[in-house]
């Protein structure tokens, strides 16, 4: 059991990364476009200052976590690591930032929120 839970413990970074890859790939993607390309696929931003336009979303992070637990075998208290989803998922924040020229072309795209901008990235990419 042990084994499991540190080769998962190993393997689930690995996986992310691949993901914070593809999601910085999505939204490369933008450069290049006419801002109405963007709030076709996102809506209407949640801010606009000028030429910088932004968007906010908020998700449930419920990716498995290595976690303690105490198991009685035999009458005695073990502790042994599991991978669990938590109970009460905490949100995390992904802001995307586009910025245009004057033709309304998006020259800047910058975004923060790790994985959790994976469900924006899905929309912009289609």
């Amino acid at each position: 059991m042990r084994r499991r839970a540190l080769l998962l413990s190993i393997l689930m970074p690995m996986t992310g990364c691949g993901q914070v890859q593809s999601i910085d790939t999505d939204f490369a993607g933008l450069k290049g476009k006419p801002i109405a390309a963007a709030e076709a696929r996102l809506g209407p931003p949640e801010t606009r200052q000028g030429s910088v336009f932004v968007w906010t979303d908020r998700v449930r992070d419920d990716s498995p976590v290595l976690r303690d637990k105490v198991v009685f075998d035999n009458g005695r208290a073990t502790t042994i690591q599991v991978m669990e989803r938590p109970e009460f998922p905490p949100l995390k924040t992904c802001t995307l930032t586009l910025q245009t020229d004057s033709a309304g072309t998006i020259v800047a795209v910058d975004r923060d929120g790790g994985a959790a901008c994976a469900p924006m990235a899905r929309k912009v990419a289609g």
